[in-house]
């Protein structure tokens, strides 16, 4: 089977009239006035057990975002980024259903980011972004701020325009590369081994395999709009893994997956009460880049 594959990824390359050892740049390229999509949809499974109780949740969400490029400098680039459709659906035991009155209201939400070399530097609107999503309500605005902080919004934007290699790369070469996901408990520390896997007819496979440990936030920090407090806790994952494809010719993502198991245990505090949870985290996402909106066109 090896060497099967093996042949048919040296047939492809000599299709592509390219020797098996030529080296790549993996860099996106954008063009004023260019606008494509992406299409992201994420299945998670929740499952809690706190005080003798035992809760289960499903969650699939569809997000489909548009990007406008405004202007290009050099290696700067300002997006425009418009939330397009939001598709929100949950099953299991009932979780206070704030997450999806949110998601709701994302839809025609605007916001421009500004890009230097896959690292999201500076947002303009943000605000007014925060308030189109949240309304008026003080509780839905602390919950929103937290939810789509700016930390979050700009991994979740480097997440699609980085995690490429800082240098030209050949099949079977390697390299490493360290996250921190903000998340509404804590922190996801996550580092990841990169390898290009081989060419396909779409552009450059790359898989990766990794590992996910959480970090809690301050003691004194207030989580879920200040609900509850994270006195401590332990989680981690050693099966993080995804593949990307890109291609190089056009700059562009082609479509990307991720899918991780986290699973451990959090000490919480609600109202100077303090409970014990074991929590398990289930996600599986996928990215595709599109010239058209899925969804209309």
């Amino acid at each position: 089977m090896l060497r099967r594959v093996c042949g048919l990824a040296l047939l492809a390359l000599a299709g592509l009239g390219l020797p098996a050892n030529a080296q790549t740049t993996l860099e996106w390229k954008f063009k004023e006035g260019d606008k494509f999509y992406t299409e992201d949809v994420s299945d998670m499974r929740l499952s809690l057990s706190v005080a003798g109780r035992d809760l289960n949740q499903k969650v699939k969400t569809t997000l489909v975002e548009s990007y406008t490029v405004k202007e290009v400098s050099g290696k700067t680039v300002r997006l425009e980024k418009k939330t397009e459709s939001v598709d929100v659906r949950s099953s299991g035991d009932s979780m206070g259903g704030q997450l999806e009155k949110i998601m709701d209201k994302l839809q025609g939400a605007v916001l421009t980011v500004v890009l230097t070399e896959g690292k999201a530097t500076k947002f303009e609107g943000y605000d007014e972004f925060l308030k189109k999503v949240a309304g008026e309500d003080e509780f839905s605005g602390k919950f929103a701020r937290e939810l789509l902080s700016e930390r979050l919004l700009k991994k979740s934007i480097e997440m699609t325009f980085g995690e490429l290699p800082d240098r030209a790369v050949k099949a079977g070469d390697t390299w490493s590369q360290n996250n921190t996901i903000p998340f509404e408990l804590g922190d996801f520390k996550t580092t990841q081994d990169f390898t290009f896997k081989e060419r396909d007819k779409d552009g450059v496979v790359l898989t990766f395999k990794g590992t996910v440990n959480y970090v809690p936030p301050a003691k004194d920090k207030g989580v879920f709009g200040g609900l509850l407090k994270i006195v401590k806790g332990k989680m981690k994952s050693d099966n993080f893994k995804g593949t990307r494809v890109f291609d190089a010719e056009k700059g562009r993502l082609v479509r990307a997956t991720s899918s991780m198991l986290v699973r451990g245990a959090l000490v919480i505090e609600i109202m100077g009460n303090q409970l014990e949870m074991d929590l398990s985290v289930d996600q599986t996402t996928t990215t595709k880049l599109l010239s058209k909106n899925p969804k209309s066109d």
